[in-house]
């Protein structure tokens, strides 16, 4: 089977990353999976896997740029050329590109819904494709009662992690050195990972960390990531005055070596389809407090496992940390917890297998990974 991923960009982020992850496992279930996209930070990553990337200028977030109307020909003439048997888009502008492609070429597509959409454009023009995969069940829920998409069209495949990436554990010694890297000090460390806009909440927990500090005063916040919000989230850091407990880093792909230094994990999201990052962070082994929303109550679902709060509550926020802070054991129980369920409920072989399922589902195979 020879499959065509195609993405509106491959630089690092929540996207980029599902393609990559999703096209490397089933590569090693002997599918073939080609990328297109407008190119970006992960291609090496790609080519590394031994995946190919092909550019197209298709870098845009409206659906009717002259980009868009361009890219469907040259799609066309590529799976053409290729011999794909299937399409696999996953944004708004690339879904609106295969649609189009893929009748010129008469190949059948799908896609994945990653998150939240607004209604009014989805329910006038549907670029769902064939099937659409939902990344969890809140999603599912949204695609169906909001988007207007019949249930039997949907697909619920739960995204995956390598869990092995994040399996080993680095000694205090190494920990202590990776901090100091990083230029981060001895004292407890409290984490976010993620792209640095409204969505996903940094502010709160920038405003959190004031009373986090106050009582534990060698209490430092990390925040890896870029986006339109560094700005105002730094400024932020120093209006609070705790400018100098906060370290921003631009994105970094080694996010086991940065999940490491971490004593806890926040995730503040205002919408999140699943989120990766806290995946990653269960996979290797962190106390985790996040929003009790989306996707994130889909993996929240025990206590034992993670701390939830309601968006924007910026003082739940900061009890929820201090109560992982102040307490090792109970980080140390939920951490063992939360690395089991990501083992268990994201593992990357369920995953491949389950998209592989739609595939061929959409195939008129047996559905069987063999088919592949």
């Amino acid at each position: 089977m020879k499959v065509l991923q195609l993405t509106t960009h491959m630089n690092i982020g929540g996207i980029p990353n599902y393609i990559l992850t999703l096209s490397g496992a089933l590569r090693s279930k002997g599918a073939e999976c080609l990328v297109a996209s407008s190119g970006g930070d992960l291609v090496p990553e790609l080519e590394r896997s031994g995946l190919r990337h092909v550019e197209l200028d298709i870098k845009t977030k409206s659906e009717l740029s002259p980009k868009v109307f361009k890219s469907v020909f040259n799609v066309a003439r590529l799976i053409r050329s290729e011999g794909i048997d299937i399409v696999h888009a996953h944004t708004r502008v690339s879904q609106v590109v295969a649609f189009f492609a893929c009748r010129l070429s008469g190949t059948p597509y799908v896609t994945t819904c990653h998150g939240y959409f607004k209604t009014r454009f989805r329910k006038i023009f549907d670029t769902w494709g064939e099937t659409v995969i939902a990344i969890s069940d809140p999603v599912r829920e949204h695609l169906v009662k909001d988007l207007g998409v019949k249930k039997e069209r949907v697909a619920l495949v739960y995204s995956g992690i390598d869990a092995s990436r994040f399996a080993g554990d680095h000694s205090r010694d190494e920990i202590r050195a990776i901090k100091k890297s990083y230029g981060l000090k001895d004292g407890p460390v409290v984490g976010h990972i993620g792209r640095l806009s409204s969505v996903k909440g940094q502010k709160f927990l920038v405003e959190a960390m004031k009373p986090v500090i106050s009582n534990m005063p060698d209490a430092q916040l990390f925040i890896i990531g870029n986006g339109p919000e560094e700005k105002a989230l730094k400024a932020l850091s120093k209006s609070l005055g705790i400018e100098g407990s906060t370290v921003f880093l631009d994105s970094d792909l080694d996010t086991h070596r940065l999940l490491s230094v971490m004593d806890v994990f926040a995730f503040p999201s205002v919408k999140e389809g699943l989120g990766i990052a806290l995946l990653e962070a269960f996979a290797s082994g962190r106390a985790c407090v996040a929003s009790d929303i989306g996707g994130i109550s889909d993996i929240i679902k025990n206590p034992l496992v993670g701390l939830l709060v309601r968006v924007g509550d910026t003082n739940g926020l900061s009890g929820a940390i201090l109560k992982l802070l102040a307490d090792e054991g109970l980080r140390s129980r939920m951490g063992m917890a939360a690395r089991q369920v990501a083992k268990d409920r994201f593992s990357l072989d369920r995953w491949s297998i389950g998209v592989a399922k739609v595939y061929n589902g959409v195939l008129k195979k047996d559905g069987s990974i063999e088919k592949i």
